[in-house]
């Protein structure tokens, strides 16, 4: 099969300069480790904390009434990045009718921000945060608005804030290009994660609900649109991509781009074990315990006791919080049972498989990039989604990033690394595809191994820069945008 061809041939590739990989790497590590510091306290309460008390939230009686898409209620906001950084935008967050998992009605919403001085905005930018989280407070409606204290008090316990604030300094580069920029609870009002179906449903009811909201000066569904995210922000994006032609085919979405889908959760499962970011493992069992019940009460026959506290802790924090209190996690020791068995039981393989790769193939130009030796979202699971996307006609341009890595597993995270170096490349590429909407999309399917995408035509010497002089226009209260 061409495709298969294509991804063994891509290896073939030369090593980088020494010099230069090094560079970038402590560069790019000491980027991560700002972004994975905890933010807060411990606690120990098993139970899910109820969200804060805010009338925004609030269900209306007669949600089915509504469009999907359509606006409930919407406020006025200032928001902020990395927690305590105010940005110069006008922002606003709405409050819409979308769907469920089963296609019942639902609510989520979604932060909006639209650079000062721009009359007319060219388009919009659909940022989807890495929460992987089941909690209120670690999404971006939440956490860009009331910022990050060392905790918040709850009836069980603090609470700690962390990834979709720091992200914001991602998504201000789609403002630096005078574009409207919308940050979507893609978890909806329940906070859901690694639900099938439910993510895209909000993306989509989001950006119609934002090219729809007069104040921010958009086209309507035919705005030209770009998604973008990472991890569980990419999640997200390729269940949008995914559900676009049959949920919401009217939405002119010009490209989507996206790192480390995790849509092969047994291989994901499987690296990810023992290494640096194996806390992301308790996460995703209890978030997929919250969708099914079922799937909880299977897993733990074979859980035990601490392992069963460690799951039930996760849903009491944000991401990097459970990522720092469970390092180096071990399901073997957690678990009674071999993992095969455990995997081969009907409710858990079931659950699985919703949540893994549909076989169907969006009509969206997609840029996917991962790294070659990821442990979060291996390259193995990444390489089939792409081909089933390119099986399918999708126009896919697929970056393997092989970045040598020298530190063992144990001290370094791949998954972690090229979610920043990734960046710039990832964005380069959405630059391209909303520079002139009237121009022919990509067509078949451009797949690349290279040492790091920091390295292709236009991104070290332009986007990088870029990246740099939005921090600290954002540190100085500058508008961002104004210009574009």
């Amino acid at each position: 099969m061409k495709m298969q061809a294509e991804l063994a041939g891509a290896g073939q590739m030369n090593e980088p300069r020494k010099w230069r990989g090094r560079f970038i790497a402590k560069i790019l590590t000491f980027a991560v480790v700002l972004a994975l510091w905890p933010l807060g306290g411990g606690g120990s309460a098993l139970a899910e904390p109820p969200p804060p008390p805010d009338a925004f939230y609030d269900r209306p009686e007669r949600l089915a009434s509504f469009e999907r898409g359509e606006i409930i209620r919407s406020r006025e906001v200032a928001v902020n990045a990395m927690q305590s950084l105010p940005i110069n935008v006008q922002a606003w967050q709405l409050l819409y009718r979308t769907s469920d998992a089963d296609g019942a009605p639902d609510a989520a919403v979604t932060t909006v921000m639209v650079p000062r001085g721009v009359s007319q905005p060219r388009a919009l930018l659909s940022y989807q945060a890495a929460t992987d989280s089941t909690l209120r407070v670690c999404g971006p409606s939440y956490s860009l608005v009331h910022g990050a204290p060392i905790d918040i008090t709850n009836p069980v316990g603090p609470v700690t804030l962390a990834a979709p604030a720091a992200e914001t300094l991602l998504a201000a580069a789609g403002l630096a290009e005078g574009w409207v920029v919308a940050m979507p609870d893609h978890g909806s009002l329940d906070d859901r994660f690694l639900t099938p179906h439910q993510p895209g449903y909000a993306v989509l009811d989001g950006i119609r609900a934002v090219t729809n909201f007069h104040p921010v000066g958009l086209a309507g569904p035919a705005t030209p649109t770009a998604l973008w995210g990472y991890s569980g922000g990419a999640i997200a994006s390729s269940w949008a991509i995914e559900e676009h032609p049959n949920y919401a085919p009217e939405l002119n979405i010009r490209g989507a781009a996206f790192g480390a889908p995790e849509r092969d959760l047994e291989a994901s499962l499987r690296s990810s074990n023992r290494s640096l970011l194996a806390g992301l493992i308790p996460i995703a069992l209890a978030s997929i315990g919250k969708d099914a019940p079922e799937f909880m009460a299977e897993m733990n026959r074979y859980l035990t006791p601490q392992g069963r506290d460690i799951v039930a802790r996760t849903r009491n924090h944000c991401a990097a919080q459970n990522v720092l209190n469970n390092l180096w996690f071990d399901y073997e020791l957690h678990l009674n049972t071999p993992i095969d068995e455990i995997l081969a039981n009907p409710v858990i393989r079931r659950e699985i498989a919703a949540r893994g790769i549909t076989g169907r193939a969006p009509t969206v130009p997609t840029y996917i990039h991962n790294g070659v030796s990821e442990e979060v979202a291996p390259i193995v699971g990444t390489d089939k989604l792409v081909e089933s996307y390119c099986r399918g006609g999708a126009p896919v341009t697929y970056r393997r990033e092989d970045f040598p890595q020298n530190p063992p597993r144990e001290i370094f995270t791949t998954h972690g690394f090229i979610a920043v170096s990734g960046s710039p490349g990832a964005f380069r590429w959405l630059q391209e595809r909303l520079a002139d909407p009237s121009s022919a999309p990509p067509a078949g399917c451009d797949i690349q191994t290279l040492p790091s995408t920091l390295l292709e035509p236009g991104v070290p010497e332009t986007v990088v820069p870029s990246f740099v002089d939005n921090f600290f226009a954002i540190v100085g209260g500058q508008a961002i945008g104004a210009g574009g």
